[in-house]
């Protein structure tokens, strides 16, 4: 029975210190959410007109059978009873998450003040309609899933992914995998995505107008039916390669640049 209990409460424990911590903010008036951090990140669209972040850490989850959890818990709080942490990047608005918030206007700034080394996991949640600007500066990735507004995303090193989309898109990649599937192409404003090291995987429906200019040295690959342009003579010039096109008859601009990677363009 004693037993029973005792692993009845291990669980429990574990229950209460795998939980997600959360913060939320109303984002009534913004119109725009710049988020600079650097860790993993998905990015989902919601119904609610409010941010969201909500992470795990690995740390919450161990436990070590010669300790008692709950009171290395308990002494944490009290050898941070009375202070603050403080970090060069600002200060902490977000109950102890490790976040400043920042409005400036219709934009709202969400700056992680913690290192990569410190951050798992980060779910964020937003309105679909709400402009994003993703930035991380080390090793942070973005997954992207269910905007029909403008989306940014800029990474060092790390992939970025997005799914039911719409655009405008700007995705810039240094060393990193981009793959982006829309559900449907917003004619208003050009899409361009570039990674340096890295593939480009993008995915459109196939009665989508556009101006494609794709750019690579490496190869192309698509199941559309892509005019090529006529050398008269010339010969083809090695190295980098240039495709310029139109798809069902002209419409948006995009552009698609990878410097070492394939290039692959899929219709749906």
């Amino acid at each position: 029975m004693r037993k029973l209990i005792t692993i009845t409460a291990l669980l429990l424990l574990a229950v209460v210190y795998g939980q997600k911590k959360s913060f939320t903010y109303s984002l009534q008036g913004v119109k725009t959410v710049r988020i600079d951090t650097d860790t993993k990140v998905k990015i989902a669209a919601s119904g609610t007109n409010e941010l969201v972040i909500k992470e795990k850490r690995d740390n919450d989850e161990e436990h070590c059978e010669d300790c008692d959890d709950d009171q290395n818990h308990k002494s944490l709080e009290e050898k941070t009873k009375g202070l603050k942490a403080i970090y060069p990047g600002g200060e902490d608005t977000t109950n102890g998450m490790g976040f400043s918030i920042e409005r400036k206007g219709d934009v709202l700034h969400v700056i992680d003040l913690l290192s990569h080394v410190k951050r798992n996991h980060l779910d964020v949640t937003l309105p679909k309609n709400i402009h994003i600007i993703f930035t991380t500066r080390i090793l942070g990735a973005v997954e992207v899933v269910g905007f029909t507004s403008e989306v940014e995303a800029k990474t060092n090193v790390g992939n970025i992914i997005m799914k039911d989309v719409t655009g405008p898109i700007t995705v810039n990649a240094n060393t990193g995998n981009v793959n982006i599937e829309f559900v449907k192409v917003n004619q208003s404003s050009p899409i361009t995505i570039f990674s340096n090291v890295g593939e480009i995987d993008v995915t459109i429906p196939e009665n989508t107008k556009a101006n494609l200019d794709l750019k690579t040295r490496g190869t192309f690959y698509t199941n559309f039916e892509i005019e090529m342009p006529k050398k008269d003579g010339l010969k083809a010039v090695r190295g980098s390669q240039k495709i310029s096109s139109a798809l069902n008859n002209g419409g948006v601009q995009i552009k698609l640049k990878s410097t070492l990677g394939n290039i692959y363009l899929r219709k749906k």
